[in-house]
């Protein structure tokens, strides 16, 4: 919610474009107005009342939500995910690269392909042929070195993994 220039007096929220109602929605712990911010993982939900009121909730289909949305979330360092596309077609990256997160991960029909990580050191496993046919390998290697069968087009991690 704007406030005004002199002083700390709400000022009411702007009609949306149509004459249509803006939907407000309130910090379940205060009870003052939340507002979107898109911070540097993402956007999110925070409330009006900080830094008395610290509540901040993620934001899900462009409403406040406790529970994230993992469908494009990174699914090492949490951060955003962006579609993009080049030569062989599209593909998301995760917004954390310039901090060190280099996961890319296949487009699925216009959402994230679903990934796996290692149970070893936390990094996502690639889908790799060898010798013996197709295994799963940490995207570490050689600094990590496990490796699972695959079965039906995922890792096997009933299996114990070989190092």
């Amino acid at each position: 919610m704007p406030k005004d220039l002199l002083g700390d007096i709400p000022l009411p929220p702007a009609p949306a474009p149509g004459g249509a109602a803006v939907r407000q929605h309130f910090c379940p712990d205060c009870h003052k107005p939340m507002r979107r911010i898109v911070g540097k993982k993402g956007p999110f939900w925070g409330c009006t009342g900080f830094p008395e009121c610290k509540t901040s909730l993620f934001d899900k289909d462009g409403k406040p939500s406790r529970e994230a949305d993992e469908r494009y979330r990174c699914p090492v360092c949490t951060r955003a995910l962006i579609r993009a596309e080049n030569s062989k077609g599209f593909y998301w990256y995760c917004t954390g690269y310039d901090k060190g997160c280099k996961t890319r991960l296949a487009d699925d029909n216009g959402v994230p392909a679903r990934s796996f990580r290692c149970t070893h050191c936390g990094q996502l496993l690639k889908k790799r042929t060898g010798k013996t046919g197709i295994f799963w390998g940490c995207s570490q290697f050689p600094e990590c070195r496990h490796t699972w069968p695959d079965r039906n087009g995922e890792p096997d991690f009933n299996t114990k993994s070989k190092s």
